[in-house]
């Protein structure tokens, strides 16, 4: 059995690394979304009423299979699985280790993790949203060669 006061700073560490790898994935997904709603203004703007607005409603096609991926999703359930495993591993050392917390540190702790899971699945679905109706507006105007 661990002291607490390893355990302790242990929960501190770990908190810390999950602090700041959502930090800069927080950034990451909001510039994705952020991307994902200027070439939705891009498209929008771009009517297709002549050839040099079909160029660039063609061009938003290629942005977005650059942009529109995968990754994020991935990426936000391994953080989030991985921010789980810290609350978990937090909240089990101040429960089964006797570990003693000042009353509002724990509320801040737990409040953290709930503001970050929050705002990644915010960042997400709306990133999510914006690029799904974006692809079907594009495969309409621009559909795929069949092979």
């Amino acid at each position: 059995m661990m002291e607490p006061a390893t355990l302790t700073s242990l929960s501190g560490s770990l908190m810390s690394l999950f602090g700041l790898l959502v930090s800069l994935f927080s950034v990451h997904l909001g510039n994705w979304l952020s991307k994902l709603q200027g070439l939705r203004t891009r498209w929008d703007i771009n009517n297709g009423s002549d050839d040099k607005e079909i160029a660039a409603r063609r061009e938003c096609r290629y942005v977005m299979a650059e942009i529109y991926t995968w990754q994020p999703f991935v990426m936000t359930l391994i953080l989030m699985i991985f921010g789980g495993s810290v609350l978990y591993f937090f909240n089990d050392v101040r429960n089964s280790s006797g570990v003693t917390f000042p009353s509002i540190f724990v509320y801040l702790y737990n409040s953290f993790f709930a503001i970050m899971f929050a705002l990644q699945i915010l960042l997400l679905f709306s990133g999510w949203r914006v690029g799904q109706g974006l692809k079907t507006d594009i495969e309409a105007q621009f559909p795929k060669p069949k092979a």
